[in-house]
């Protein structure tokens, strides 16, 4: 199974499936048998459901061989008793274990109930069952076994040498079912979904994922029965082994291929009206119950140190000119969303240093807890990792540069908050105007000046520098009187114009005031 790798008795695939056709698809039960013995010498602990095909097989075997004699009938009903005896308590073992009865646990696996009272008569009565009853039996049990062991396992027995490297489609197909397996579980997890358990997720969401934590997890996970697995625990165990499957050093580009590709859901805007995204067309912003929904997954990037990639993965798309406008739109509404939320962590974080509070034993809920009792006006609509800063390239201005200084008609939606994380703080009125400009770049239809009908080009700057052009020799006479006519200068002005869009300023001009060229 894809990235958890178990020691197993069977010496490769081929193998496995040679045991499987031999007894179900070519029945030659002996050689089978003969297969099973051997993986037994190997591994006296068989997996239950190999243990029971083992036990039902050996006696069908001895039956097959035996004469119909009458003194072999006893003989072979205590041989199918005993094998009938262990099937039930093999396969229902685990159901038992949690307090159901035989028959509830029976009927939870779709095992006849009648064969639990087989069983009973066995362990209890002085007669044992017929021959023909047990016979029935023994192949029901093998066909049970067939279909919830054997068919269920197949299609995940794969071979795996000790040392061989893992090729780059194997890590990034692992990566895949991470992420297809959180964005899941983030989508359950809401409080909206009221999904608590696994049998209650919708059947082919459901599919899904049992898909991924078979081939993610194997046997570390119990699925023998639905409602006894709730998403809080698929939570923990995803929490807990995922870091097996980031350790490779392109993790970032597989999380982001997956979440930001074209058949993404995170920024699919299908899902963003199912899901009651209605406000961002008109007002800009997603609803609280929307973002929530992806509060897990953005959580789960937070903790294992993703989230910048998927920042700057995002940042390129409201970039791109071969993405479509809704979508790069969608994506910005997202870094504003990410980024309030990376600066409610920073002041958190913040906050408990300078309180000097050991938070090493608080859990999730607690954090949240403490977090609404020190800002008890914020929104609350999206909390990341509590415990974590935003990742330190954000806070540095020259990090910050390329991104607020690249042309981007998206930028307006995100740049505040952007600038919100930037250490030390930047001075109210440079973030101002530095977010009045990229509003202006974003909305230039919104400029009050309007643009002329001609191009002016360096031969107009060049007319205007002529020095027989009596305008200019003022401006650049070096020893200009300072008495200078005030109408005389506006008179400039005004031919100025008529050659070009140019107009003279003073020579007190303080150019620092202008946020184009002004130093951060």
């Amino acid at each position: 199974m894809t990235g958890c790798y178990h020691i197993v008795p069977w010496y490769n695939k081929e193998e496995w499936n040679s045991v499987y056709h031999k007894i179900f698809i070519t029945p030659n039960k002996e050689d089978a048998l003969n297969l099973l013995q051997t993986w037994k010498a190997r591994c006296p602990l068989l997996p239950s459901g190999i243990e029971s095909t083992f036990i039902l097989l050996q006696v069908q075997v001895q039956d097959e061989k035996i004469s119909m004699d009458v003194e072999y009938d006893q003989f072979l009903r205590l041989a199918y008793s005993a094998a009938i005896m262990r099937f039930v308590n093999h396969m229902l073992d685990a159901e038992t274990s949690k307090g159901s009865s035989l028959y509830h646990a029976a009927k939870n696996l779709g095992v006849p109930d009648w064969i639990i009272d087989l069983r009973h008569d066995t362990a209890h009565n002085s007669n044992l069952p017929s021959l023909e009853l047990l016979r029935e039996a023994s192949i029901i049990g093998l066909n049970w076994l067939q279909a919830n062991y054997w068919d269920k396992y197949k299609q995940y027995i794969e071979d795996y040498i000790t040392g061989q490297k893992h090729s780059p489609n194997s890590d990034e197909n692992q990566v895949a079912a991470l992420i297809h397996f959180c964005i899941s579980l983030s989508i359950c997890a809401h409080r909206n979904s009221n999904i608590k358990t696994l049998s209650q997720i919708p059947v082919d969401m459901r599919e899904s994922v049992i898909c991924d934590a078979t081939d993610l997890f194997g046997d570390l996970i119990d699925l023998s029965n639905l409602k006894t697995v709730s998403i809080k625990s698929l939570v923990n165990l995803m929490n807990v082994h995922c870091k097996k499957f980031l350790k490779g050093k392109n993790s970032g580009a597989y999380v982001n291929k997956v979440l930001l590709g074209e058949d993404s859901i995170f920024l699919s805007l299908d899902l963003l009206q199912y899901l009651g995204g209605n406000e961002f067309a008109h007002k800009n912003r997603f609803r609280a119950c929307y973002v929530q929904y992806f509060e897990l997954l953005l959580t789960f990037l937070h903790t294992n140190e993703l989230l910048l990639e998927f920042i700057l993965e995002l940042v390129q798309t409201t970039q791109s000119n071969h993405c479509i406008e809704k979508k790069c739109h969608l994506a910005a509404i997202w870094l504003s969303e990410i980024l309030k939320a990376l600066r409610k962590c920073k002041n958190f974080v913040d906050r408990i240093k300078k309180n000097a509070m050991d938070i090493s034993a608080k859990n999730k809920k607690d954090l949240k807890s403490i977090y609404n009792h020190w800002f008890p006006h914020d929104d609350n609509k999206l909390l990341l990792d509590l415990r974590k800063s935003p990742p330190l390239p954000l806070l540095d201005i020259n990090f910050v540069k390329p991104i607020i200084t690249a042309y981007n008609p998206y930028l307006t939606y995100f740049i505040n908050d952007l600038l919100n994380l930037v250490e030390p703080p930047l001075p109210a009125p440079i973030k101002e105007k530095i977010c009045k400009l990229a509003n202006l770049i974003s909305f230039p239809q919104k400029l009050s000046t309007s643009i002329p009908s001609k191009i002016y080009t360096v031969n107009d700057i060049k007319k205007q520098e002529d020095p027989t052009n009596t305008v200019m020799s003022y401006i650049d006479t070096d020893n200009l009187e300072q008495s200078l006519d005030i109408e005389m200068m506006d008179q400039e002005n005004q031919e100025l114009s008529k050659l070009g869009i140019w107009k003279l300023s003073s020579k007190e001009f303080d150019w620092s005031t202008c946020p184009i060229g002004q130093f951060l």
